[in-house]
């Protein structure tokens, strides 16, 4: 029996010495390396796995997020139009009533106002144009006029209002530019 163990170590230190002269390790250490590097790609595999399930169920969770939002900032707008569109309704069954056109106007204001409250609470703005220079960005010129004692390319009357909508132009202004 010792010499079968001799004999063992022996032939190691051979298979030693040849992997030492050939720059590499020996076919044992080789494979207990391999056997490593299998678990490691292994465990690597798992972690790549989980995360991508996890990455998935945050896109999943995110989407949902958003559009639960959009639905949220839908709903306030929509609660915001109600009472306006209530009275313009109420206006609309009432005018023929009414004893002077004053009074229709006043209701038509209010619910004009009440819509104007309504959208710029939801992040619609108004551009201001009248006597503003003209800005090609902000305007749309239908019609140059003539306007003593107004400077070359001062808008001068507003037939449709542009509106901005979180600072982003969503409609120009259609305008009349002084000659």
């Amino acid at each position: 029996m010792n010499q079968s163990v001799e004999d063992r170590n022996l032939y190691q230190e051979t298979l030693d010495a040849e992997a030492q002269a050939h720059g590499g390790v020996n076919q044992n250490s080789s494979l207990e390396a391999s056997d490593e590097t299998a678990q490691q790609l292994a465990e690597a595999q798992s972690q790549l796995a989980y995360l991508a399930a996890e990455f998935e169920n945050y896109k999943r969770q995110t989407t949902r997020r958003i559009e639960e939002e959009r639905f949220r900032a839908q709903r306030r707008l929509l609660d915001d139009l109600l009472p306006a569109l209530d009275n313009f309704s109420l206006a609309q069954q009432y005018a023929g009533q009414a004893q002077d056109v004053n009074t229709i106007k006043i209701g038509l204001d209010f619910v004009a106002q009440q819509m104007e409250t309504a959208l710029q609470n939801a992040g619609l703005e108004p551009i201001e144009s009248k006597g503003q220079p003209f800005d090609p960005t902000l305007h749309e010129a239908i019609e140059e006029v003539d306007a003593p004692g107004v400077p070359s390319g001062t808008v001068v009357e507003e037939a449709k209002r542009g509106y901005r909508f979180s600072g982003q132009v969503l409609r120009t202004s259609v305008v009349k530019v002084a000659k």
